[in-house]
């Protein structure tokens, strides 16, 4: 057992969100009980999620996609007046970590998939806001066939792909979740394929005209790598149960 303080203290020294600008408050959002028994962690504070949670009992769960964004309105009705309900009564921190746990060299959504996949050469790549949050790497000149095997293993998850890059990758980035915009900063370093969650109909036309393959495994198929291996850090490091809370979101 720890006190929500010690861990709210250890995950901001661990992840750092000070130093991001990000679109929504990093850390603690709600404030439950004192004391932390057992934890969970998920992509998103969604109702199935939070309603999961009480059902396991959790002291904290710990997202990547919290309840507040900067473009919310102020009122707290709908299904944020259930969460934040849910939370509340059952004394249940919601703790949210967004670009810091995409950027994240260790526990974060790109590099842990990165190292996990084997790519070589390892480097930051995607800037946001003044920040490196993806990374680029090299593969052993893998067929595009291959490629994609490779990630809709990992993530689970079907590809979308839109062909234009060469017939044998070398070359590859990854930021995950929506950036599928960042299509144009890998063209502009000369990759041969880009991989991110989400897309949209042009990214088709650009990736075919710019001659680079683009791989898109879906929104949260991409974002459950970070929250999963928080959870591992924290069941090892703060010795305490923690376990990730899974849910069907084909984006």
């Amino acid at each position: 057992m720890i006190t929500l303080q010690e861990i709210c203290f250890h995950l901001n020294a661990l992840l750092v969100p000070d130093v991001f600008s990000d679109g929504c408050p990093n850390g603690l959002q709600v404030e439950g009980k004192p004391k932390i028994q057992r934890v969970a962690t998920a992509v998103s504070a969604s109702e199935q999620v939070i309603e999961a949670a009480v059902k396991a009992q959790v002291d904290a769960l710990i997202v990547h996609h919290g309840m507040f964004w900067s473009g919310d309105g102020y009122p707290v009705i709908g299904s944020k007046r259930r969460k934040l309900r849910m939370l509340l009564d059952h004394g249940i921190s919601l703790l949210a970590y967004h670009i810091p746990l995409d950027a994240h060299q260790e526990f974060g959504n790109n590099w842990k998939a990165a190292r996990d996949m084997e790519w070589g050469d390892r480097q930051a790549f995607g800037s946001y806001k003044g920040q490196l949050i993806g990374v680029r790497g090299v593969l052993p000149h893998l067929s595009v066939t291959e490629v994609m095997e490779r990630l809709e293993s990992y993530y689970d998850h079907p590809a979308m792909h839109a062909p234009g890059g060469p017939e044998a990758i070398r070359s590859i980035a990854l930021i995950s979740g929506g950036a599928h915009w960042s299509i144009k900063e890998a063209i502009q370093h000369g990759i041969d394929a880009f991989v991110t969650g989400s897309f949209d109909e042009p990214i088709w036309h650009i990736a075919r005209e710019e001659k680079i393959h683009f791989f898109a495994l879906g929104h949260a198929a991409t974002e459950k790598i970070g929250p999963k291996a928080l959870g591992d850090y924290i069941q090892s490091e703060l010795e305490l149960p923690c376990q990730f809370i899974d849910e069907v979101n084909p984006f």
